[in-house]
């Protein structure tokens, strides 16, 4: 592939020269500090979040019938008020159609540079979203800041980046020659153009709307096709305020803004199913359940269809060089938004005869499950940094999945070895807030999960030894689905196994990782996120894969005349 300097945009080269080293890179600041932007900006950006709620959020001009979203802040227990454009498939499928034909007929060079344009532009607002992801998803500023801000459009621009190597990976034009029997050769002249595949559906998760949005609605873009994005009913604002700005940007360069559209249902009416069945559907993008997400990929059909759902992400605590630093990071990202996110750590393994360093100091599995309660105490015990951390609990739901949980371990089914509870949060006493639960149980019992349990509650599974340890591991990745698993042990010959199990079980492997960086970080232009090889989905960000499927190639044939002309 050709990662040279395309003259295109700096910041594409820049994408471009990170993914061929797969090197650390953000083309976008990550972090919302006054120190580096200044205080007005911070400032106008809040202020542009207030002013949408209680209002009509308007795409454009266009006459509409409005209706209020299920949008409640976690921070503050009340409802955004927010209304949007009622939907209409039928008539948003039409628009999107008449709009990708001029879209599709403008040169690649073209398309790429308007979408790194939208993002450069959607950054620019990057407090606005931010203030709207923290009263949406529950994120706390500075992950809704960097996570569903910088990082994401580090996922849109590195998905940019993959759409310019792939339509350019063939060329557009040849002459070909071939003796055919007697006489002169057959000489053609043959060219290429890209088509693309039609409308496609962006489906956003309610906990982190943009950092899957992005890369689906580039990478869509890029290749020639409208995209309508359906948010979440409680999670709209953030993908609204993007859309927006992806209108405008395609408006001012002369484009149809109908080649970006949101779809706003609600949950008593929901039209997830109504839009994957819709004949005009060409593209599915999905993030979400597992259940959702498995009956999207049944009823896609022929079309490509990429998603991200879940699985059973996992932790081995078999030993560590520094024992105690190990315990950090793995509590850390357990923590890390009260463990909604599709990468946090949900099993941890600790075999019976516990945890070691190597140099004498041993840590019985007792003392690992108590470390591991200790830490989630210390953390909540500061609510300043606790708020940081874990922010809040997106849905009411994931409260009373925890009621639950808790209600099994009350019955004898499992051991409570950390209860859940509210933390004091800065934003006052109606922030959502849940400390993580966590239940002991003997992997004999047979009472493992099979399946994600959403939000902050999590199992402590006691093995025979760790070799039984990494066999139910990665078997429950390979049927259950994982996108991630942690393993921390000195023994190198143990990490090779968990390497050649964890593959072939389709999980992406961090080893002994502690320090500030979380462990289910996961870096644009180098990390690929989502193997494509468990249930936990069939996309990854980002590779050939991702974007291949999103156009497909016309040919036309004619006789090469003898100057060489068509």
């Amino acid at each position: 592939m050709n990662f040279e300097p395309t003259g295109i945009d700096p910041l594409l080269d820049e994408a471009l020269s990170a993914i061929a080293t797969r090197s650390a890179f953000s083309g976008f600041k990550e972090s919302g500090s006054s120190r580096i932007h200044g205080t007005e900006k911070p400032a106008a950006g809040k202020a542009a979040y207030e002013a949408c709620l209680g209002q009509a959020f308007r795409l454009d001009d266009s006459e509409a019938d409005f209706i209020a979203a299920e949008e409640v802040s976690p921070f503050t227990g009340e409802a955004l008020g927010i209304r949007y454009a009622g939907p209409d498939p039928d008539r948003q499928f039409a628009a999107a159609r008449a709009a990708m034909k001029g879209w599709a007929s403008a040169s690649v060079e073209q398309r790429i540079k308007l979408c790194v344009e939208m993002l450069r532009q959607v950054d620019e607002h990057g407090f606005e979203i931010a203030h709207a992801i923290m009263h949406t998803a529950g994120q706390s500023f500075p992950m809704a800041y960097a996570g569903s801000g910088a990082n994401a459009l580090d996922r849109g621009l590195e998905a940019v980046a993959w759409s310019w190597l792939m339509m350019n990976a063939l060329p557009f034009q040849a002459s070909w020659q071939k003796q055919v029997g007697a006489g002169d050769p057959v000489r053609l002249a043959k060219r290429w153009r890209l088509m693309p595949r039609g409308p496609a559906v962006v489906f956003c998760c309610a906990s982190f709307p943009t950092w899957n949005g992005y890369p689906a609605m580039m990478a869509n873009l890029a290749c020639g096709n409208p995209v309508l994005v359906k948010p979440h009913p409680t999670a709209v604002l953030p993908m609204a305020i993007a859309v927006r700005i992806i209108r405008k940007v395609l408006a001012e360069a002369g484009f149809d803004p109908g080649l970006i559209q949101l779809v706003v249902d609600s949950s008593s009416k929901p039209l997830g199913k109504v839009l994957v069945e819709h004949d005009q559907a060409a593209i599915i993008d999905f993030t979400g359940s597992a259940r959702f997400g498995s009956w999207v990929e049944q009823h896609a059909g022929n079309r490509p269809c990429y998603t991200e759902t879940s699985g059973i992400n996992t932790v081995i605590l078999d030993g560590a060089e520094d024992i105690d630093a190990a315990l950090d990071s793995v509590v850390n990202t357990l923590c890390l938004f009260s463990a909604q996110m599709c990468t946090s750590p949900q099993t941890f393994y600790v075999p019976a005869s516990g945890m070691s360093d190597g140099n004498g100091r041993c840590l019985s599995a007792d003392e690992v499950e108590a470390a591991l309660a200790g830490r989630i105490d210390a953390l909540a015990a500061n609510p300043k940094r606790a708020a940081s951390v874990m922010g809040c609990i997106q849905s009411p739901a994931t409260l009373s999945l925890i009621d639950e949980w808790t209600g099994l371990a009350e019955s004898g089914r499992y051991r409570l070895l950390h209860r859940s509870d509210h933390y004091a949060h800065p934003a006052g006493p109606d922030a959502r807030t849940a400390t993580p639960l966590v239940l002991g149980l003997d992997l004999e019992d047979g009472t493992a999960p099979q399946e994600e349990v959403f939000g902050p509650i999590a199992f402590v599974i006691r093995t025979a030894d760790r070799d039984q340890a990494l066999q139910h591991a990665a078997d429950s990745a390979r049927r259950h689905g994982a996108i991630t698993a942690y393993l921390y042990s000195t023994d190198e010959d143990y990490i090779e196994s968990a390497t050649d199990a964890f593959a072939w079980a389709g999980a992406a492997l961090t080893c002994n990782v502690t320090g500030n960086m979380p462990l289910n970080f996961s870096a644009a232009y180098s990390d690929l996120h989502v193997s494509g090889l468990n249930p936990a989905g069939n996309a990854t960000l980002a590779e050939p894969s991702f974007i291949t499927g999103r156009f497909r190639y016309a040919q036309v044939r004619r006789p090469l005349s003898g100057d060489g002309d068509e």
